[in-house]
């Protein structure tokens, strides 16, 4: 993977459009046509200089070459305007095979890359560096490819004609190579720059955008100005910089075409008046001279163009050579043979020389209800986030049924658990939509049974629309409690194996805690559930309560065990439920 993120170059590029071309002979029809105007393009000169020489000769206009010149220039301006309308086809064929495939590599990568990746950031790879590698084969791959067959068509038809001015001519060629090479690093340089600060401002307005309530709430729009505005400056001065490029690239290049043109016309005269050059040639020479000028001139947007592109592909091939999600690992067989979910001798961290969890040991029996109990950053979610396979333990194994939860393919393992969290996201949409998100086919009547068991129908059907009510973004038409019970439905639909819940009841008025902890209640019956408790009273009567400090198992069992001979879970108790514990006396 190291190997692909070094390719830079020409040899990237090739390498990173090659997989997502159209079809071969589109391309040749492409070039076909791009050959065929430039072609034409070149002969129109030559017959100018006949023309003109002819009448130096004739006292009437031949009409026959007067047909041929409108001949060829009709040709030459159809064959112009279908090979740019078949560029850009290949242009915005290849920007949606490669924004297919970015956009399909991005929803299969792990959650790991989304913990060092802003979503402006990953935004930026599908949108703007796309839509630079679409410009530059639509904009600038017709002006290059003709400029260049241009260019050597002119110069081997100026030889033709003279040599002697042709060799006048080439003597910018030299000059114009050294201004631009080094000027090309640069150029690279700075448009990489460019995109990755683009992406960062992009990371920007979606985090502000995203949470627009709360800048609002907090008065931090003054804030959020400053990070705005420190933002544009950086582009703002990227900008600079390219353009002090442009600078000197452009106005160079066209002075010395401008000096060149010069020198010919002068030149040129001279020889006509010697009567060793034809009026005719002097012409075509000129003609040619600017079929050369002008995509020389190209040539420097092509070039700053180019490495804009180059910029754009190394960032893509970046999130293609990230590895995606495991789907399955081959691992030992387990030799636990109860039906349990079992964590053994689990080691985890996010960072290096950062543990988060040492040595953890439990099961959960099958069909019952295990309860976490523990501070906050004990460890708690990050057991949740490696059950639904989002990291992979550092080292020790979790088993399902006996087997090691690795060795399930991930898409069959991640159908068996649905996950109701506090904060209940819901998307953007309909009503029905985030009920069946994810689904592919799902009943009307396993719809309705669900939202009845969620406690959800009478709110559902007072609205006008019902089901295909848009809930806003972030589902903020929706009450705390709306949203529950909406999520709760939605994991009822999925009718999951596996049971996580991370205190669903816990930022809720009392009305609405008693829906939803009806609605839990049916969801919980004949699953297996692990509950992230934050309240004792939600899980008191769990199968299993697990206590977790600083990233271990501290104590197991129920709740008389553990209030007898757990210190943290007794001092936890007398600080929620101080009554019961006043009353109560061990034993």
């Amino acid at each position: 993977m190291k190997q692909k993120r070094n390719i830079t170059g020409i040899k990237s590029f090739k390498i990173m459009i090659q997989p997502f071309l159209p079809s071969k002979w589109l391309i040749a029809l492409a070039l076909t046509l791009v050959l065929l105007q430039t072609c034409l393009s070149l002969i129109i000169p030559l017959m100018a200089k006949g023309f003109i020489d002819g009448l130096s000769s004739y006292t009437s206009i031949d009409i026959q070459t007067v047909i041929l010149l409108s001949g060829v220039f009709l040709t030459q301006l159809i064959s112009s305007s279908c090979s740019i309308y078949v560029m850009n086809y290949i242009g915005q064929y290849v920007v949606l095979s490669l924004r297919r495939h970015t956009w399909d590599k991005i929803l299969r990568l792990p959650i790991s890359y989304f913990d060092q990746h802003s979503s402006g950031s990953v935004m930026s790879r599908i949108t703007n560096d796309t839509l630079i590698i679409k410009d530059f084969i639509s904009s600038q791959l017709i002006p290059f490819i003709s400029g260049l067959v241009s260019i050597l068509g002119s110069i081997a038809l100026l030889l033709f004609i003279d040599w002697k001015m042709t060799c006048l001519m080439l003597l910018i060629v030299p000059t114009v190579i050294l201004v631009m090479i080094p000027l090309g690093k640069s150029m690279y340089k700075i448009s990489k720059g460019l995109q990755d600060e683009t992406a960062s401002f992009q990371g920007d307005l979606g985090r502000v955008l995203t949470n627009i309530r709360l800048v609002k709430s907090f008065l931090a729009e003054n804030q959020e100005r400053a990070t705005g505005l420190k933002r544009m400056q950086k582009l703002f001065h990227f900008g600079l910089k390219e353009g002090k490029i442009m600078a000197i690239i452009q106005p160079v290049t066209m002075s010395l075409m401008l000096l060149v043109l010069v020198v010919l016309f002068g030149y040129g005269s001279f020889r006509v008046s010697e009567g060793t050059l034809s009026a005719g040639s002097l012409v075509a020479i000129i003609f040619y001279m600017f079929q050369i000028a002008t995509p020389f001139s190209q040539l420097t947007s092509f070039f700053a163009e180019f490495q804009k592109a180059l910029g754009a592909c190394e960032r893509i091939n970046y999130i293609r050579s990230t590895e995606p999600e495991i789907n399955t690992l081959q691992l030992a067989e387990s030799v636990e043979t109860r039906n349990t979910l079992t964590f053994r001798n689990v080691f985890f961290s996010y960072l290096e020389d950062e543990p988060i969890l040492h040595s953890i040991n439990f099961q959960a029996e099958i069909g019952k209800v295990t309860a976490f109990i523990g501070p906050s950053g004990a460890g708690k979610t990050t057991i949740f986030s490696l059950i639904e396979r989002f990291y992979q333990p550092n080292e020790g194994t979790i088993t399902y049924k006996g087997n090691p939860i690795h060795s399930i393919p991930l898409s069959e393992w991640r159908h068996k658990i649905a996950y109701v969290s506090q904060d209940a996201p819901i998307m953007s949409g309909s009503i029905r939509s985030n009920l069946t998100y994810g689904l592919d086919n799902c009943s009307e009547d396993v719809i309705a049974r669900a939202v009845t068991d969620a406690n959800l129908e009478s709110f559902i059907y007072s609205l006008p629309k019902r089901f295909d009510t848009e809930v806003g973004e972030h589902g903020i038409r929706l009450s705390g409690g709306q949203k529950q019970r909406l999520a709760i439905a939605r994991a009822m639909i999925r009718d999951p194996e596996i049971l996580l819940l991370d205190e669903a009841t816990a930022h809720l008025d009392s009305n609405s805690e008693k829906l939803v902890q009806e609605a839990l209640y049916r969801l919980m019956d004949g699953r297996t559930t692990i509950i992230i408790a934050h309240r004792l009273s939600t899980v008191i009567h769990a199968d299993q309560l697990v206590v977790i400090e600083n990233g271990t198992v501290t104590g197991k069992g129920v709740h008389q065990k553990l209030i007898e001979d757990h210190p943290f879970y007794q001092k936890l108790y007398e600080q929620q439920m101080p009554n019961e514990r006043a009353s109560y006396t061990i034993s």
